[in-house]
């Protein structure tokens, strides 16, 4: 599932759409990506708008066109965003096409478990107003950690930290990421984590968001060379750190990597 910076960079391909105005929208009849959505309300409310901006939160997307309305985008598993020349036909998986005068704004999801939405009105709908904290505001604060450290106590770390009511946007290989940058063991529970080692783990979790989001989130593609992110993905790898070999396992019901020489669990 795409996490925070390739959400922020898939965002990205419908940037030159902005200022544009909407000539035609086609969507797909069949795609679940609609069911809390009435498809002919879609295209009759953003047809003849402008797309005038857009922004992301964690894994959603929120684009807002003129006239006060809000189109919302999660991409899913296997969702994606792409901008395509003006008389693109729609391929099999394209949930969604936007069409303006020099291009088509796609949204494609084989899987179909994306989503989109609607929304009216001078302010944000409440479906985004009332997300948690970004991980990428200053509101964002280590308090936020040992909150949610106490509240679960008995939760391993790697699954607490893909929780999205607390960290919007933390995906499988970045909560990884920042684990093993933190010297944690993904079960180590919430109780057994010090004071020093919370420190630790809020600087890592700031560290690992901005880092992808500088990578990821503006080019595409992978982190940078030394990160754990290009280890992580199959058996018989070597940590970029100590030598040693990683550990891959179910934690928290996600595959999991770790390096047992340096993440040692007390």
């Amino acid at each position: 599932m795409p996490e925070l910076a390739e959400v922020a960079y898939a965002c990205r391909q419908w940037r030159d759409g902005i200022g544009h105005k909407v000539k035609e929208v086609t969507a797909h009849p069949t795609s679940r990506v609609y069911r809390d959505l009435d498809r002919s309300q879609l295209q009759k409310k953003i047809t003849g708008l402008t797309l005038s901006a857009s922004d992301t939160h964690g894994k959603q997307m929120l684009f807002s066109f003129s006239n006060n309305n809000w189109l919302g985008i999660h991409l899913g598993m296997t969702g994606n965003l792409f901008s395509e020349p003006p008389h693109y036909k729609a391929q099999k998986h394209d949930a969604l096409l936007v069409r303006q005068t020099n291009r088509t704004l796609a949204f494609r999801d084989p899987r179909q478990f994306g989503r989109i939405r609607l929304g009216e009105g001078n302010d944000p709908p409440h479906w985004w107003s009332d997300l948690p904290i970004s991980m990428l505001r200053e509101e964002f604060n280590s308090d936020i950690l040992s909150g949610a450290l106490k509240r679960h106590s008995r939760r391993p770390l790697k699954a607490l930290l893909l929780d999205q009511r607390y960290f919007p946007g933390m995906g499988n290989w970045m909560a990884d990421e920042v684990l093993w940058r933190s010297k944690i063991h993904p079960a180590q529970l919430g109780s057994q984590i010090s004071k020093i080692k919370q420190v630790t783990l809020f600087e890592q979790i700031i560290f690992v968001v901005k880092g992808a989001m500088n990578s990821v989130g503006q080019h595409g593609g992978d982190p940078p060379e030394d990160w754990l992110f290009h280890s992580r993905w199959k058996n018989g790898q070597i940590c970029p750190q100590t030598k040693s070999l990683l550990i891959r396992e179910q934690i928290g019901g996600r595959t999991t990597c770790w390096c047992p020489a340096l993440q040692k669990k007390s």
